[in-house]
């Protein structure tokens, strides 16, 4: 899910994701990662709007807040977009419904 631990050293990552368990539950764990990451991405771009206001009203501690959240921003984007990609490697992975067929 996050592509942070080697499957070979690792049984279970740190976002929760353990190897070889079924393809329904990664997706469903991404689904629920993917909608955390959502909110946090907001929060953190509401939080540099704040940080921007603040720096315009010359703060100097507000240049540093500014940096984190323009950092935490970045870092929530980078998550939504690795999350977005597994997701996509995971429906590709997926079988067809198997159908019963009578003749």
């Amino acid at each position: 899910m996050c592509h942070r631990a080697n499957e070979q050293r690792a049984w279970q990552c740190n976002c929760g994701y353990e190897f070889g368990q079924p393809v329904e539950r990664a997706i469903e764990l991404l689904r629920d990662q993917r909608t955390n990451t959502w909110f946090m991405l907001v929060f953190s771009i509401l939080a540099l709007a704040g940080s921007l206001a603040l720096l315009i009203f010359g703060r100097f501690i507000s240049i540093w807040l500014f940096a984190g959240c323009f950092i935490w921003m970045g870092r929530n984007i980078r998550k939504l977009l690795i999350t977005r990609a597994s997701l996509r490697q995971l429906d590709a992975r997926k079988l067809p419904e198997a159908k019963l067929l009578k003749h």
